[in-house]
C-alpha cells in the first residue's frame, strides 16, 4: 500500500531549518560565483543526450511527442556546454548552475555546478575550495588522474585489484608499489623510477598542485569510471561523505573544466 504521505525512494524533501539551510548555501554560492564572472544557465529537465554523460542503466527514460527517446536530466555538465556553443552561441566561458538532476529509479541529487570552457583546473578547485570555506567545511581534497589507469589498462596491467582496492596485490612490480605510496607533493620530487607515460601524467598532477595554497592528497591509483572526465580529477569529501568532484574533459572539441557540489550531502555535513 502507499500513503498518500509517502514519497518515492531516495528524493528529497526539506522543511523548517533544512528547507531554509538549503537557500542560503545557494544563496552564498550563487553570490561566490556572480563576484567571479560567471554566467548563471538553468537547463531543461528534459535531455536528447545524456547517454553521452551517463551509463543506460542510471538513467529515467521517456518519449517525448515525436517518440523520439529522452530522459530526465541526469547530469548538467555535458548539456550545459552543448547549450552554450550550439543554442545560445555565446562567447562566456564561465557558468554556474544551481539544479537537481535525477538517475533511475528515483534518486534526486541537488547540485551546484560551475563549468569553465578553455580553463585550467586549479582554478575550479580554487573556487571550489572558497565555497567550502563559506559553508565552514573543512574538507579531505583528494586529485587522481584517470589517464594512469588507462595507461595501466594498455600494459596489460589488471585494475581489477584497483576497483576493489587491493593494492597489495601490486607489490611484484616496483614503480607500480612504489606509486600507490604517492600521498604529497613531495613524494613527486623524484619520479626517475617511473615508466615516462606514467611519469607525465604525474607531472600533470605536480604542476596542478603547486598552484594550489592549501593540503591535497594525492591518490595515483584512485579508479573511477567517468563518461566524460579524461583527465586529471578531484574530490572533496569528509566522512567518507562525497561533497563535490570535477575535473578535465572534452565536448564538442572544447576543452573545458568543471565541477559539482553534492548539496544534499553538504547540508547533511552542516547540519551533524
Amino acid at each position: 500500500m502507499i500513503y498518500s504521505h509517502d514519497i518515492p525512494s531516495e528524493t528529497k524533501l526539506y522543511f523548517g531549518k533544512r528547507a531554509k539551510l538549503k537557500r542560503e548555501i545557494e544563496a552564498v554560492s550563487a553570490e561566490v560565483f556572480e563576484n567571479n564572472e560567471f554566467d548563471e544557465i538553468v537547463t531543461p529537465y528534459f535531455s536528447y543526450h545524456q547517454q553521452e554523460a551517463l551509463d543506460n542503466v542510471q538513467l529515467i527514460k521517456l518519449n517525448d511527442p515525436y517518440n523520439k527517446d529522452l530522459t530526465l536530466r541526469g547530469d548538467s555538465s555535458v548539456d550545459v556546454i552543448r547549450l552554450i556553443i550550439k543554442r545560445l552561441k555565446s562567447n562566456s566561458k564561465k557558468w554556474f548552475y544551481i539544479q537537481p538532476v535525477f538517475r533511475y529509479p528515483t534518486k534526486e541529487i541537488n547540485q551546484i555546478g560551475a563549468e569553465i570552457l578553455e580553463g585550467v583546473l586549479y582554478e575550479a578547485i580554487k573556487l571550489n575550495k572558497l565555497l567550502m570555506d563559506k559553508f565552514n567545511i573543512k574538507p579531505i581534497i583528494q586529485i587522481s588522474n584517470i589517464k594512469i589507469i588507462h595507461i595501466l589498462e594498455k600494459m596489460g596491467i589488471s585494475t581489477e585489484d584497483l576497483q576493489k582496492g587491493h593494492l597489495e596485490n601490486f607489490a611484484k612490480i616496483d614503480w607500480l608499489k612504489q606509486m600507490s605510496y604517492i600521498h604529497s607533493l613531495q613524494d613527486l620530487q623524484d619520479l626517475s623510477i617511473y615508466p615516462e607515460e606514467i611519469r607525465v601524467e604525474l607531472l600533470k598532477i605536480k604542476d596542478i598542485i603547486q598552484n594550489l595554497d592549501f593540503d591535497v592528497v594525492i591518490a595515483p591509483l584512485f579508479y573511477a569510471n567517468f563518461n566524460y572526465y579524461d583527465g586529471i580529477f578531484y574530490r572533496f569529501f569528509i566522512n567518507n561523505v562525497l561533497l563535490s568532484m570535477g575535473g578535465e574533459y572534452e565536448i564538442e572539441g572544447i576543452r573545458a573544466v568543471g565541477f559539482s557540489i553534492y548539496t544534499d550531502n553538504v547540508i547533511s555535513s552542516i547540519s551533524k
